[in-house]
């Protein structure tokens, strides 16, 4: 019998990981007499070693309660931030960060909604688990390469270049999203659904994450050696540059 191999460091693996968290999926006590609809089934796994199994770590209740109550998200995340993601903030008060607290209407209904000052290295790192993790579902191997991500959420008060990056790099992604004509895969959409692009000539391939129907992640996952980066550099636009690493993100420090 062959071992299976750590998804992140091909260490020998001691456990499977779920790619997304498997909290992310709501338990059927919370939604199941609302939506009809069983969200734990079909879920995606792949072997982990202990130094890479995120719920070890608890980055993936982090990565939970940070996405599920964000404006925007279909009613399933409503749900479960009044009820499982209560549950944890309840039992950890220090699991997130709070600036403030408010009611807000939406089609004359009031909705309870936080300010939180969001750690990026927590999720940036959740998100790059993520996406190595389904790298290896779908080719059955690690990625080797050098990953970025670029996603609206990440907010950097004291870095307006950060922002800005990620704004515009989302914007451009969505646009050449339009003609990539792969197929958008996850069982259980509601909760969490991807798709990987074609890999261009320069090796390099974008990892579209959509969270809840309302929160998009980007990830570029580019293959080339240092020597072939520097090649490419020169016939690049100045936004491809950023990717490559001519700028680098506060969260990537």
């Amino acid at each position: 019998m062959v071992e299976k191999k750590c998804y992140w460091c091909e260490n020998d693996a001691t456990s499977m990981e779920h790619v997304p968290p498997k909290c992310l999926f709501p338990e059927d006590k919370d939604v199941k007499n609302i939506f009809n609809k069983t969200f734990r089934e079909h879920l995606i796994t792949v072997p982990s070693c202990d130094e890479h199994n995120m719920q070890k770590s608890n980055l993936d209740e982090y990565l939970m309660v940070t996405l599920s109550g964000k404006v925007g998200n279909n009613g399933l995340a409503y749900v479960q931030t009044l009820t499982k993601i209560e549950r944890s903030r309840k039992r950890n008060i220090k699991l997130l960060d709070i600036e403030k607290s408010d009611v807000i209407k939406v089609n004359n209904k009031e909705l309870p909604v936080l300010w939180i000052n969001v750690e990026n290295q927590k999720l940036n790192h959740s998100f790059e688990s993520i996406a190595r993790g389904l790298y290896y579902h779908e080719n059955n191997k690690s990625f080797k390469g050098k990953i970025t991500v670029v996603s609206e959420i990440f907010y950097h008060p004291d870095d307006p270049n950060g922002t800005e990056f990620n704004i515009r790099g989302s914007k451009l992604i969505e646009s050449e999203r339009k003609h990539w004509n792969t197929e958008v895969k996850g069982v259980n959409k509601e909760v969490f659904s991807y798709q990987f692009s074609p890999i261009d000539g320069f090796k390099t391939q974008t990892l579209a994450l959509n969270f809840f129907e309302g929160i998009d992640v980007y990830i570029i996952l580019n293959e080339l050696t240092d020597e072939e980066i520097e090649d490419a550099k020169s016939k690049l636009s100045f936004f491809s540059k950023v990717l490559f690493g001519d700028l680098q993100l506060k969260y990537e420090r």
